[in-house]
């Protein structure tokens, strides 16, 4: 469970975990992101556990960029959800997640990263 959040924290927040980037890089992309979008580091937190019911346009953008900055989507909003899948192959209950939620869309690339984060964090539990 605890490898599907960070993964989820990575999809949104770009993949990783025990995986291809190691927990000290992804911690680094969060921060940064946070500080850039000048989002409390708490508001980000609460967003993990499903606690923002209506996210703000930069806590939207923190994830987006930890997902650009992970590899998981380019700037224009394009999830790269073969890449994603590739990180937890091995993972059925990951990649049916990654297949139910690829099709997300929002109204721009900020909205579509959140859409997608909050997808994958309503698999979590699953």
């Amino acid at each position: 469970m605890k490898s599907f959040i960070i993964i989820v924290l990575v999809f949104a927040f770009a993949v990783v975990g025990m995986h291809s980037m190691p927990d000290a890089e992804m911690r680094k992309y969060i921060d940064d992101c946070v500080k850039e979008n000048h989002v409390p580091p708490q508001e980000f937190q609460d967003l993990l556990e499903g606690k923002v019911p209506a996210p703000s346009e930069n806590l939207k953008c923190s994830t987006l960029c930890v997902m650009v900055k992970g590899g998981l989507m380019d700037e224009s909003g394009t999830f790269k959800a073969d890449a994603v899948k590739g990180k937890m192959a091995d993972n059925e209950k990951f990649t049916n997640a990654v297949d139910e939620c690829k099709s997300q869309k929002g109204s721009s690339p900020c909205d579509t990263a959140m859409k997608l984060t909050q997808c994958m964090i309503s698999h979590k539990s699953m």
